[in-house]
């Protein structure tokens, strides 16, 4: 018993570089486009192994076949809806499986607030599905992957979140709101399990270049000062520096950084007058 416990402590030693943790193996929802795909190579670059997480299995398959040409580490296609729970079981199965350790779990499959409108305008299906994958899914991921990452201390849980966590958002109240509660989530997961050795991190980005359907990822309706809008590579870089670092929150961009930190200054009815004015549009 002890020379297990010494090999896993040796491994966790082997793991850190300059203060910071490496992942040789990551689980990435979301993968098939904009921010998640950028995370994939990203880790790919890094050396680590990966497996892809995403309902478009034609996308996935291409990404592979760029990776594995590129870095030359295992690209594993894993094509599943995260809101249809046999699915979703299969990838929790491959997120615990033993003999096919993962070191970092990136949450990054979500719904987005398209089309804005207000709540009591939307269908409840529609609203419940962004329920289903923004929450429900990520919640389930993520206590699969600490029940594996705890008694091995060592791993990561990267959980991709928005501002909008942060902020009132009119015609995208339950965007918004799931929002909120991954970032909750994840900065109260980072002061339970960091004694553990699993670090836990909220990415909260604006608005990013997704990289498809147009220059703003399909976003080219709302029309924002070039300067708003972030770079996915960029992005990425950040998030898993952040996650490596132990890091709780990593917000990109400052003008993200200073937004957030003045909506909890001003007072709660400035704030509603300013983003209603802002999303109302």
């Amino acid at each position: 018993m002890r020379s297990v416990f010494a090999r896993l402590a040796s491994a966790q030693r082997e793991t850190r570089w300059h203060g910071m943790v490496t992942y040789t193996s990551a689980l990435v929802t979301g993968a098939s486009s904009g921010i998640g795909q950028s995370l994939a190579r990203r880790l790919a670059e890094q050396g680590a192994d990966v497996v892809v997480v995403a309902r478009r299995g034609d996308r996935l398959k291409s990404l592979a076949e760029e990776l594995r040409s590129h870095y030359q580490v295992s690209i594993e296609v894993l094509t599943a809806d995260l809101t249809v729970p046999e699915e979703l079981a299969a990838v929790t199965e491959r997120l615990t499986d033993p003999d096919r350790p993962i070191d970092l779990l990136v949450n990054n499959a979500g719904a987005g607030s398209r089309p804005p409108r207000p709540l009591a305008d939307q269908p409840l299906e529609y609203e419940l599905g962004k329920v289903d994958l923004n929450v429900l899914a990520p919640l389930r991921l993520t206590h699969a992957a600490l029940s594996i990452m705890i008694p091995r201390r060592h791993g990561g849980i990267l959980n991709v979140s928005s501002i909008a966590g942060f902020l009132p958002q009119p015609q995208g109240a339950t965007y918004a709101a799931t929002k909120a509660f991954l970032t909750s989530m994840t900065e109260t997961l980072y002061c339970e399990a960091r004694k553990s050795g699993v670090h836990a991190t909220v990415l909260c980005p604006g608005f990013v270049r997704r990289g498809e359907g147009g220059a703003h990822g399909g976003m080219r309706s709302i029309r924002l000062p070039e300067f708003v809008w972030l770079d996915r590579d960029e992005v990425a870089r950040e998030a898993i520096a952040a996650v490596r670092s132990g890091e709780p929150v990593c917000i990109p961009g400052r003008h993200y950084r200073a937004a957030v930190k003045l909506s909890k200054i001003l007072p709660r009815s400035v704030s509603y007058r300013v983003f209603e004015r802002l999303w109302g549009r």
